[in-house]
């Protein structure tokens, strides 16, 4: 009788440890499709955001036509890549690649003749697909310049539209409105829907301008960079975007001007601007003389650059001799390199770029390039800069010039005229 004891109770922890092995099992299953599940929830079954592309020394470019103009792409070879969706008259616009190049992004009209974003992938042969939908016109998409330490490594850009600045998420195509900061938000999904837009300007934003031009995350994202337009000329805005007691901080005004470019320090989220024709940015400055007189303007067109701890710097300024423009910032974040103008019947025309010290670094020894130079941008590794030249009886065309002195190369020689080159950021293959 006292076997079969020891025969059942032997069967007991046999049974339990399968019973254990089963359960473990089917959590890890589970836990697997449910991790799956929101990982596909995440991106919205969009199967080519996980798209990886070799695009190490590809350069994206906007072509000029007689009636329209193009989004292309320059792989290493020299091949120009033309985006078989393209549509003849339509405008492509606004070129800018995702934060790990695998992407480009561009605004085009080519659908319904309205400005909405498309993303193209560079070695398919698939048309670009348009990413965002709606009649409000898109324009000047820009990725944070500083890498992104969100947990979702998912880089969403500032876009404006109808002058409201909207933050856009390329997983899932959504935009949504970040400036001004207000409870009538726009909210645009993917069927375009688009809601309230009254009052937008109301308050403090009403007091420094009518519509952003442009925008971008700076100080490791925690502050909003924009160019707005005034009844006459432009204003620089920093937008702290820390609520405190439920709201935001009002903006500050950094300068304003006749016309203001700015650029993003990709190494510690500081501005540099370039503006031309200085103006005072309220009507209290202009009268706040502390002898009672009108204060003199300290400059008319100038280079300068705040760092978000109180200190603001000029690095170049003069009293209207040459103008200052198109500000491209070293991947390092040590020099700038700007477009420098003469003002002939009242227009800025190209002379030459100027590379400067990224701050008021008075022992910097500048360099410059003379020509008809436009839109400069730099390589990964900083040791090339990449600009439209437009030669004596030629289109414009791209050249890339070495900061070393070394000859400068030309990129796509009698190929056509191109305009706003930038490399792609890969400094290695995906």
């Amino acid at each position: 009788m006292g076997t079969p004891e020891k025969n059942s109770l032997s069967i007991v922890p046999q049974i339990s440890k399968k019973l254990t092995y089963r359960t473990l099992f089917l959590v890890i299953v589970f836990g697997s499709l449910g991790g799956g599940l929101l990982w596909f929830m995440k991106v919205r079954g969009d199967l080519n955001g996980l798209h990886t592309t070799d695009t190490v020394g590809w350069i994206a470019a906007v072509e000029y036509g007689p009636q329209s103009q193009e989004a292309v792409l320059i792989s290493r070879d020299g091949t120009i890549h033309k985006d078989p969706g393209h549509i003849a008259q339509s405008t492509d616009r606004d070129v800018v690649w995702s934060p790990k190049g695998n992407f480009l992004y561009y605004v085009s009209d080519r659908v319904d003749h309205n400005f909405n974003l498309f993303r193209w992938i560079p070695d398919s042969t698939e048309p670009a697909e348009q990413r965002t939908i709606g009649t409000r016109a898109r324009s000047n998409l820009k990725f944070p310049a500083q890498p992104s330490d969100d947990s979702d490594n998912v880089a969403k850009g500032l876009i404006t539209t109808g002058g409201l600045v909207q933050e856009f998420d390329p997983t899932n195509q959504s935009t949504e409105q970040i400036l001004p900061p207000t409870s009538k938000e726009i909210t645009t999904s993917k069927g375009g829907e688009e809601q309230g837009t009254e009052g937008q300007f109301e308050g403090y934003y009403g007091s420094l301008g009518t519509s952003f031009r442009e925008a971008q995350w700076c100080n490791n994202h925690h502050t909003i960079v924009a160019v707005m337009r005034r009844d006459s000329g432009e204003i620089l805005i920093a937008q702290d975007m820390k609520m405190g007691d439920g709201k935001f901080p009002p903006p500050h005004a950094i300068i304003a001007g006749d016309h203001i470019d700015f650029a993003v320090n990709p190494k510690d989220g500081n501005v540099i601007y370039c503006l031309n024709g200085f103006q005072w940015p309220d009507a209290a400055s202009a009268n706040a003389g502390p002898d009672g007189k009108k204060p003199k303007k300290p400059f008319i067109n100038a280079v300068g650059g705040v760092d978000f701890e109180g200190k603001n710097f000029v690095i170049a300024a003069n009293q209207g001799e040459l103008t200052f423009g198109s500000p491209a910032i070293s991947p390092d974040g040590a020099t700038v390199v700007v477009i420098l103008g003469k003002v002939t019947n009242g227009e800025s025309n190209p002379i030459g770029m100027a590379i400067m010290p990224a701050t008021d670094n008075s022992s910097f020894k500048r360099r410059q390039f003379k020509g008809d130079i436009h839109e400069p941008s730099w390589s990964p590794d900083g040791t090339r800069i990449l600009a439209a030249v437009r030669l004596p009886g030629k289109p414009r065309t791209i050249f890339e010039i070495p900061i070393d002195g070394s000859p400068p190369r030309n990129v796509t020689g009698d190929q056509g005229s191109f305009g706003f080159p930038h490399y792609s950021p890969q400094t290695k293959a995906n």
